[in-house]
């Protein structure tokens, strides 16, 4: 493909299109005092791991998610320490061993990385997965 046109490309870790940060909150969101929606209830909304830090690593473009984008990312995340991988993308199935996710994933937990993988949008029919790599 090349390199990434940078013109084109939102290249900044900060997410386009709310689908990160929506994600990435509900991993790690700080408390929300007096949370509420249409009006119900009032509570204290938090993330599942509020102390936590986030590490943005960007293999989604315009043209869509490249396998060889997705390895390089979590090897540079196992690299850098983390110590849980949220992965909110996917696409349609393939062989375990030609897919990306679930080789990079099984790398991460070989490692003791916790890894948590979305089911997908795009599974085969009604309210189907379409990840289903373990």
């Amino acid at each position: 493909m090349g390199s990434i046109n940078e013109s084109m490309e939102f290249t900044s870790p900060r997410d386009s299109d709310s689908h990160d940060t929506h994600t990435s909150s509900t991993a790690a969101g700080n408390f929300v005092q007096d949370a509420r929606l249409l009006g119900y209830a009032s509570v204290t909304a938090r993330g599942m791991a509020t102390p936590s830090r986030i590490a943005v690593y960007e293999v989604c473009w315009t043209g869509g998610c490249f396998s060889s984008d997705i390895p390089a990312a979590l090897d540079k995340a196992v690299d850098d320490g983390v110590n849980v991988l949220s992965l909110s993308l996917g696409g349609g199935q393939s062989d375990y061993f030609r897919d990306s996710i679930a080789i990079g994933a099984f790398t991460a937990m070989e490692k003791g990385i916790l890894v948590s993988c979305s089911a997908g949008n795009a599974g085969p029919s009604t309210a189907s997965l379409s990840n289903v790599a373990p």
